[in-house]
């Protein structure tokens, strides 16, 4: 069996999804948009949303055609029995059309459809799903309200290849040694000011926090942050296991579009051995229910939280032994391709 992965290479967990589907013994081509064009047009496309309607299709027509263009292309060279879609990577109605025609189609959902304006066509393509997974219980509560059917909650948990624990030299921990680690992007907008409010909570304490992206905006209203703050360049998975790696905590945020979901980088300090400190969430509290997760309910008990954690070594150890237990036995990335194909594929096996 055959599939044609459309995702986005620079993306660490990206790399958990084409695991689990070699371990179910699938062939993958994987494919990234922006690898079919020079960085020069890829930064003018990603950069030119604050741009009017009228001048940003000079650059989105042309570029979004091309990238469908080649997508039909491999479709036909490759002939996949599944075509499966990180979001909507710049799909239009009528290439997914096409790929329904000679292939199962499937989804992931790793930002809410309703929060990701940039591709109008988000919500109709999902159409074509045969099975769609989401981060979040609500999201599938919407999206079959809508009448969408075959959505499932779902989350590609650690690849050990990727995410595991590692000997830290003495210098590796003097150079990014923390008691709690924060690995992220900075925004522009009012999620940009939520993630440094709440980073600003542990700005007391021992914090390292690498972010991609101008956070100084920020710096007026929480000042302390200014020295916790170390400009990261890119999306780097090997730099990220060797940073949770280097400490005892790893402060987690809700986003704003997840309502009751569960974050990436939940799994990803989890397999590096780092104790996630997540702010609540529904489906996080019933997932890792009885494994003693720390949680978030109020951001004014987060600092006394923090240092609670950060002391209790043999109880924060424990913890993410069992938490590390729930990932793999649940959500290990070849499980959770397992039950798509299952779904897809009833006599794949």
């Amino acid at each position: 069996m055959k599939c044609l992965l459309l995702a986005p290479s620079r993306y660490p967990f990206i790399r958990a999804i084409g695991s689990g589907l070699r371990k179910n013994g699938i062939t993958v081509r994987a494919v990234d948009y922006q690898d079919f064009f020079g960085p020069r047009t890829n930064a003018r496309y990603n950069n030119y949303t604050s741009l009017p309607r009228r001048l940003r299709r000079l650059w989105e027509e042309p570029y979004v055609r091309r990238a469908n263009e080649e997508y039909l292309r491999i479709l036909s060279e490759e002939k996949p029995d599944l075509v499966f879609i990180y979001n909507d990577q710049l799909v239009r109605p009528r290439t997914v059309r096409a790929f329904q025609e000679q292939a199962r189609v499937a989804f992931y959902l790793g930002d809410h459809p309703l929060y990701t304006p940039t591709n109008p066509y988000n919500l109709s393509i999902l159409s074509a799903s045969s099975y769609t997974i989401t981060p979040d219980s609500f999201w599938r509560e919407q999206l079959m309200r809508m009448g969408l059917d075959n959505v499932v909650v779902d989350h590609f948990g650690t690849d050990p290849e990727v995410h595991f624990p590692m000997e830290v030299t003495a210098a590796q921990r003097a150079e990014h040694g923390a008691d709690l680690m924060y690995i992220g992007s900075a925004s522009k907008t009012s999620w940009g000011y939520k993630r440094a409010r709440f980073l600003d909570l542990f700005s007391g304490m021992d914090l390292r926090a690498w972010i991609t992206g101008p956070m100084d905006r920020w710096y007026d209203e929480f000042p302390a942050l200014a020295a916790k703050v170390r400009p990261h360049g890119h999306f780097d998975a090997a730099f990220n296991n060797l940073a949770y790696n280097c400490a005892k905590l790893a402060p987690v945020e809700l986003v704003p579009s997840l309502f009751h979901g569960i974050h990436v980088r939940v799994f990803d300090a989890l397999g590096a051995g780092a104790l996630p400190l997540c702010e609540y969430s529904l489906d996080l509290e019933e997932t890792f229910a009885g494994t003693g997760i720390p949680l978030i309910r109020d951001y004014r008990e987060a600092a006394e939280l923090a240092r609670h954690w950060i002391a209790a070594d043999a109880e924060r150890a424990a913890t993410v032994a069992r938490m590390r237990a729930v990932a793999a036995g649940r959500y290990a990335p070849e499980l959770v391709i397992r039950r798509m194909l299952d779904h897809i594929f009833p006599a794949w096996h």
